[in-house]
């Protein structure tokens, strides 16, 4: 035995909501990636682990990024950063760094391991020019290059 009385399906297909169901699995699958897609750019530095090679250092063979402690270990030097002045400027190029489109083999020099409270980042860079970040070339960054080096040598 049926009841008369309000019927929800044809209501919703009234107001043209019929499909409910799918504007919610919608809704919340763009909630979701706006909420992982969203890394704070802004997350504070923690500390820098800098391990880098003395100036005008002339290596046989190419440095990488994941060599760097490998082919350089004798010559490598290590310098932990807690200084916040500086890990502000450092976060706020970082944050500049845009990725490049092309792809090179490049020298490394200078290694970071930036660490925030939730994440870590490394960060390669040549003496003179060419950018690593998370194994991503980017555009170099004259200021962020010339911040590191001041801290360093």
């Amino acid at each position: 035995m049926k009841q008369k009385g309000y019927n929800v399906d044809s209501q919703l297909k009234k107001y043209g909501l019929r499909n409910m169901g799918q504007i919610d699995k919608l809704v919340y699958t763009c909630l979701i990636l706006v909420l992982v897609s969203c890394q704070s750019p802004n997350e504070k530095i923690k500390k820098v682990i800098i391990k880098y090679l003395p100036k005008e250092t002339t290596v046989m063979i190419p440095v990488t990024c994941d060599n760097l402690e490998y082919i350089a270990s004798v010559l490598l030097q290590t310098k932990t950063v807690t200084d916040r002045a500086f890990l502000e400027h450092l976060n706020k190029e970082v944050n500049k760094l845009k990725t490049e489109r092309q792809e090179k083999s490049i020298d490394i020099r200078i290694k970071l391991l930036i660490e925030y409270e939730s994440r870590s980042d490394t960060l390669c860079l040549g003496e003179f020019f060419d950018t690593i970040l998370n194994g991503e070339l980017v555009e170099d960054n004259p200021k962020l290059l010339d911040l590191i080096k001041s801290e360093i040598y």
